[in-house]
């Protein structure tokens, strides 16, 4: 108990000093970097998530939300045409259910892309707090806007489609790795800490076992106690993105022109924010080339979200980015490829 007392003022000082440091670099303002040819370039790597320059990967975030309701197996179907590129990633969220079931969604309220509130009768019901079946019942494309209209809204029983139902991740392993067999790379976000991230770790980890695909896997997190569990339980089997506490401590030592040869890191993956406002990056300048370079200088894969404009992807990808998580995936290959 005493230990405890004593760890909590440590550990409130240090996330806030993190969110002092994140914040000054995700509200500072940058103007475009001006174009660099990069000096370090990836080549023949062997890795899934570092191509050669000039090939970077276009990543469905949230499963390709901009062509269909957002970590459904309708949107992954949307993107398996381009399997046959052999560059494809699959961007999904997981949380854990009520019964332990690994399913594929991002907030933290249902209410956000379902009609949980009309069916549960309250606002505010999580997916954690209800069984697999229970969860089986919500139409997940009601919100889903394409254009000016609600293509799903109202659907109700037996109306709702089965791949807009709320999706187990094997059964998306299922799905894919039968019409696509080994050709997609994904990105499994865990999206809570403990109880539920250790249960989800060790299902992902199962599923990666299962289809062989630890090489094409990396699991993202926001949160550092996943890592923690990674690194203790699964080092050297899971590869994983850095946590912001990683990414705010490599970007200094990036700003300081640090040696790292000789570093054993955890993580084989940064992913990190870009986006613009009138014509200012809002966030540090991570998208710039001197910085990929000293990523790539070290074999660590470099990836952007969410990255919706073309101007965007080109300047990313002449950078020498390695993957570009994007809600529009045929935009930003089009891009890419003029």
């Amino acid at each position: 108990m005493l230990k405890t007392i004593y760890k909590l003022p440590y550990t409130i000082l240090r996330k806030t000093i993190f969110f002092l440091v994140a914040g000054i670099m995700c509200l500072s303002t940058f103007s475009p970097p001006a174009y660099e040819e990069p000096k370090v370039f990836n080549e023949n790597t062997g890795d899934y998530f570092l191509p050669d320059y000039g090939n970077t990967l276009v990543s469905c975030h949230r499963s390709g939300k901009g062509a269909a309701p957002e970590n459904t197996l309708m949107a992954i179907k949307s993107n398996l045409v381009y399997a046959e590129t052999d560059s494809a990633i699959i961007e999904m969220d997981v949380q854990l259910t009520k019964d332990g079931e690994i399913v594929l969604y991002h907030s933290l309220s249902l209410d956000e892309e379902s009609n949980s509130a009309e069916y549960f009768g309250q606002e505010g019901v999580t997916v954690f707090s209800k069984t697999y079946e229970e969860l089986r019942n919500l139409n997940m494309g009601e919100n889903f806007k394409s254009g000016d209209s609600y293509p799903y809204r109202g659907l109700r029983g037996d109306d709702i489609p089965d791949d807009i139902r709320i999706t187990a991740l094997k059964d998306v392993f299922a799905c894919v790795e039968t019409e696509a067999p080994g050709k997609y790379r994904y990105i499994i976000e865990v999206k809570y800490p403990r109880p539920w991230a250790s249960e989800i770790v060790d299902g992902i980890y199962a599923l990666m076992q299962e289809y062989d695909m630890a090489d094409r896997v990396i699991v993202a997190s926001f949160w550092p106690d996943v890592s923690w569990y990674i690194d203790n339980n699964y080092a050297g089997e899971i590869n994983r993105s850095a946590n912001p506490f990683e990414i705010v401590d490599f970007y200094g030592c990036y700003t300081r022109n640090d040696d790292l040869s000789e570093e054993d890191f955890k993580f084989t993956a940064l992913q990190l924010p870009y986006y613009w406002d009138d014509g200012k990056l809002l966030v540090a300048n991570l998208g710039q080339t001197g910085f990929i370079d000293y990523a790539h200088k070290y074999g660590i894969s470099v990836q952007y979200w969410t990255v919706n404009n073309a101007d965007d992807a080109r300047q990313l990808a002449q950078a020498g980015a390695d993957v570009l998580m994007t809600d529009y995936p045929d935009r930003i290959r089009d891009a890419l490829n003029k």
